[in-house]
């Protein structure tokens, strides 16, 4: 808010006074666009942290669908795989099973409250299936393999979907290069054309 005030009185010491009625409208739009910068901020962050949460949660479901290949029960398997990785997202799922642990609670059920939290229903997915496994002894390996391989090929899909709407927007630019550079070419040959006339 003070930005557009010091202006003024730079420009008033410059004697290019402006009205005292630019500064204040000034003042109040950034004002208002400082406000709603950080919730832009936040929100922002937010989805490259659940980005970042969904490609490292496709790792997580291989390492457990690996243990739960070598024979681990369900909550060692999840526990062993969380333990592996060193990122925030293996300590935030360790964090999470510790917790169910000693709660005394399923650790799907810790993890269809973190999915919740965080607004993930790919963890929601895995936490069904792990759920299956704990409950019903059924056998995962084929399904946390498939689940996995659908979040990449998801993700992929994602992203040359961004690829090719940056490679679009790309070509504007270009052209008008391309126009200006022809321009550029054409120009003197017509002033000289016009010039003659």
């Amino acid at each position: 808010m003070l930005i557009p005030p010091l202006l003024a009185a730079f420009l008033e010491f410059l004697d290019l006074g402006l009205p005292v009625t630019i500064p204040a409208f000034a003042s109040l739009g950034l004002a208002v666009v400082m406000f709603f910068l950080p919730n832009y901020n936040a929100i922002d962050e937010a989805k490259k942290a659940r980005l970042e949460f969904t490609r490292a949660l496709g790792a997580y479901i291989e390492l457990v669908a690996l243990e739960r290949n070598n024979g681990s029960g369900v909550r060692q398997a999840m526990e062993a795989a969380a333990e592996i990785g060193d990122s925030w997202v293996f300590q935030r799922l360790n964090e999470e099973l510790t917790r169910s642990r000693w709660s005394g609670l399923p650790p799907w059920e810790a993890l269809h409250t973190l999915g919740d939290e965080l607004g993930l229903p790919e963890l929601d997915d895995f936490a069904d299936i792990m759920r299956l496994s704990g409950e019903e002894g059924a056998s995962v390996y084929a399904n946390l393999r498939a689940r996995s391989a659908a979040m990449r090929t998801a993700m992929l899909n994602d992203e040359l979907t961004q690829a090719n709407a940056v490679g679009e927007r790309m070509t504007i630019p270009g052209s008008l290069l391309g126009v200006t550079f022809m321009a550029l070419l054409v120009a003197p040959s017509l002033l000289r054309m016009f010039s003659n006339t």
